[in-house]
């Protein structure tokens, strides 16, 4: 139960999303195995710190690493460790 109050929390006080939109990412949420709102938020949604409705590249690029997870990357450190 607690996982639902911080969700609702999160949702009303932090992103101020209306009853509409909170039920809306409480669902997609729940559809994708349970997952808490803010981890969703946190790692999946990209926009603009100034204007949410924008997404600045410059702000992307801050967020995105194109090395992270990248398999030449891995495959590069693991052959090489071998």
């Amino acid at each position: 139960m607690q996982t639902i109050e911080t969700d609702l929390q999160f949702c009303l006080e932090t992103l101020g999303l209306d009853d509409k939109q909170t039920d809306e990412i409480l669902n997609c949420c729940e559809n994708l195995g349970a997952i808490p709102v803010e981890y969703f938020c946190e790692e999946f949604i990209f926009g603009s710190r100034e204007n949410s409705e924008e997404i600045d590249p410059e702000e992307v690029n801050r967020l995105h690493d194109s090395d992270y997870l990248s398999i030449a990357e891995f495959n590069n450190l693991h052959w090489r460790s071998h």
